[in-house]
C-alpha cells in the first residue's frame, strides 16, 4: 500500500460551524422526523440543501416595520376603486 487514504485536501480551508439546541417532541415533531431520515453522513448535506433552498428561515413573522408598510399601503388601497 503506498499513499494517502480518504479525501484530497481541499485549496480552500473550510469553516466549522457547530449548532446546538433543543427540539420539542411534539412541536418540533416534523424536524426530528426529517432529521431521523437522513442516512448516516448525509445530515449537513441535507441540512444545507433546506437552508439554501429557504425550508429553514431564520425569522418568518413580520417585523413591526413591515407590518406598518402593510398598513399604510392597505390605507392608500383602500382608497381606489378597482
Amino acid at each position: 500500500m503506498s499513499g494517502k487514504r480518504g479525501r484530497t485536501p481541499s485549496a480552500v480551508r473550510s469553516v466549522r460551524m457547530v449548532l446546538s439546541g433543543w427540539l420539542h417532541p411534539e412541536f418540533d415533531a416534523d424536524i426530528l422526523a426529517w432529521l431521523a431520515s437522513i442516512p448516516k453522513g448525509e445530515r449537513m448535506n441535507a441540512f444545507k440543501t433546506a437552508l439554501r433552498s429557504g425550508g429553514m428561515m431564520a425569522n418568518n413573522a413580520p417585523t413591526e416595520i413591515e407590518d406598518d408598510t402593510q398598513q399604510a399601503a392597505d390605507e392608500i388601497l383602500g382608497n381606489w376603486e378597482f
